[in-house]
C-alpha cells in the first residue's frame, strides 16, 4: 500500500467511506493492491541453499515445516524469512551532501528554509524523502 501511495497510484478518492463510517478502498484501487502484492510474493529472495525462491514458495515451504513440527514429524522448527532486497532513488553522496548543508549553502542553492529543514529530518530518521527535481537541479 505504501508503494503505491509513493508511486503516487493511490489517490484520496479511492478510498470510500461506508455508511458505518469505516474506511474502504474502492474496486479499481483494491485490484491494484491485489497485483502489487501478488508481485511481491512473486519477487525472488536467497532462502536455504544459496537459492532463489518466491516469497511464495518460501512461505509455503516454512507453513510445511511448521505443520510437521506440530504433528511431531520434526522435532525443532525454525521459520526462515530471507532479507529482503530495499531500493532507493536518492544516493549516499547525495544524502551526505543534504545533511551537511550549512544556511549560507541553502541560500546560496535557493532552497526554502523548512524544506531544507524537512528533507534533513526525514534522512536522518532513515526515511526515503520526496525530493522535488527542481531541488536536485539545484544541488
Amino acid at each position: 500500500m505504501i508503494q503505491l501511495l509513493k508511486e503516487k497510484k493511490i489517490k484520496k478518492s479511492d478510498f470510500i467511506i461506508t455508511e458505518n463510517y469505516r474506511t474502504r478502498l474502492g474496486e479499481d484501487v483494491a485490484k491494484l493492491l491485489i497485483e502489487k502484492i501478488n508481485s511481491n510474493f512473486n519477487d525472488r529472495y536467497n532462502y536455504t541453499n544459496s537459492k532463489n525462491y518466491s516469497y511464495q514458495i518460501i512461505l509455503q515451504d516454512n507453513l510445511q515445516q511448521l505443520a510437521n513440527f506440530i504433528v511431531d514429524k520434526k522435532k525443532e522448527f525454525r521459520f526462515i524469512i530471507p532479507k529482503m532486497k530495499l531500493s532507493r532513488n536518492d544516493n549516499a553522496v547525495l544524502r551526505e551532501k543534504i545533511l551537511k548543508m550549512t544556511p549560507d549553502e541553502r541560500k546560496q542553492f535557493g532552497i526554502n528554509k523548512s524544506t531544507l529543514w524537512h528533507i534533513k529530518k526525514n534522512l536522518s530518521e532513515g526515511k526515503n524523502p520526496k525530493i522535488y527535481e527542481k531541488i536536485l537541479l539545484k544541488i
